[in-house]
């Protein structure tokens, strides 16, 4: 028996498919449509989730609030934010409210609030002399960012602005308010925290916030009761509708990849019987198939990317990783049944392939 160098076998795969040989345009197609669509349909699964425990948090469902009017130590809340996963701040009433001159009618409610609140609220740029309006008071005041706003008796900084829409179910009272960042120093009201993803652990631990031993009027609420209490990101991933697609995938390419190639039982049987060892026919046939393998993954993974697109951004490369390693596997078990085709096949069944043409 005769053996091909590599190089023989090489120049011999892409003589295969630039004559059509090997078929690699049809199964190109085949392979996308049927190991890629089940893959394309895990990424759409994928974003499902991914938008909506995003939109969990943008519409602060995963915030919570411990409530106890001046038991809460400032800096015992700020510092929960150390904690890996972890954002919270302490916020209090002010007795007296702002008077904006462009509102002499009517005044706004006060809170001062630690820097970790802010962050809560989505609003990065937060001067400690300044204060944070709603952007719809901001809007009806006319003023932005930076700019000094007159009130009754004095001005002040607008330090920055925060979105808070009551109508998605958040609790009232902070969209017609003003909030005044204040060093962590004293007692609070409030101290609101998020832990993503959620951890009982951190329920039980903000409870070290409160200042004194008697907690019987304290209480754990919710920021946006209408969301639900939690939102199990993990558990939703685990029990998506789509959870076996990388299974189905794998074995929808085994089979593909076997069926291709045993399509060509009777041109591998006749090499077999010219001489060919069955390490170079399958070799022979491992290249070939590496052609319309290679291109199904490179059009599937373009499809991919363009659904994983619309995931939030923070989410976008970990889903991208978890595709591509269902891709990957299919892509993987696709080259095994190849493989495992040509070597079930023998020169002694040459003259039966050639009868059953």
């Amino acid at each position: 028996m005769s053996t091909l160098s590599w190089r023989a076998l090489l120049s011999e795969a892409w003589r295969d498919c630039l004559s059509g040989t090997a078929r690699v345009g049809m199964l190109t197609i085949l392979a996308a449509a049927l190991v890629g669509g089940v893959i394309c349909a895990d990424a759409f699964s994928l974003r499902s989730v991914s938008v909506e425990a995003a939109s969990f948090r943008v519409h602060l469902g995963s915030v919570r609030v411990l409530q106890a009017q001046g038991g809460i130590d400032g800096a015992a809340c700020d510092a929960l934010s150390r904690i890996p996963g972890v954002r919270a701040g302490a916020l209090r009433s002010v007795e007296s409210g702002l008077s904006p001159l462009a509102l002499p009618a009517s005044s706004l409610p006060l809170y001062e609030v630690t820097p970790g609140t802010v962050s809560l609220l989505g609003t990065t740029t937060a001067d400690p002399t300044g204060i944070l309006l709603p952007e719809q008071v901001a809007e009806e005041l006319g003023t932005t960012q930076g700019a000094l706003l007159p009130l009754a008796h004095e001005q002040a900084e607008v330090a920055g602005t925060y979105p808070w829409d009551e109508n998605d179910g958040r609790r009232p009272g902070y969209a017609y308010a003003a909030l005044a960042p204040v060093p962590t120093t004293g007692t609070f009201d409030e101290c609101w925290y998020e832990s993503w993803p959620h951890s009982d652990d951190v329920d039980a631990l903000v409870r070290s916030t409160l200042v004194g031993s008697d907690d019987q009027n304290t209480q754990v609420l919710a920021m946006n009761p209408t969301r639900g209490t939690a939102f199990d990101a993990a558990g939703q991933l685990r029990h998506r509708p789509t959870w076996w697609a990388w299974i189905a995938a794998s074995t929808i390419g085994a089979a593909l990849g076997a069926a291709a190639t045993w399509w060509r039982r009777l041109e591998i049987a006749s090499a077999l019987h010219a001489g060919l060892r069955r390490s170079d026919t399958t070799v022979l046939q491992l290249f070939e198939a590496v052609a319309w393998v290679g291109g199904a993954f490179v059009l599937s993974s373009g499809i991919c990317l363009t659904i994983l697109s619309g995931a939030p951004p923070s989410d976008r490369s970990d889903l991208m990783r978890l595709v591509a390693t269902e891709g990957i596997c299919a892509a993987s078990w696709t080259l095994i049944g190849v493989v495992i085709a040509s070597t079930t096949i023998r020169e002694r069944q040459l003259f039966v392939f050639f009868k059953g043409r």
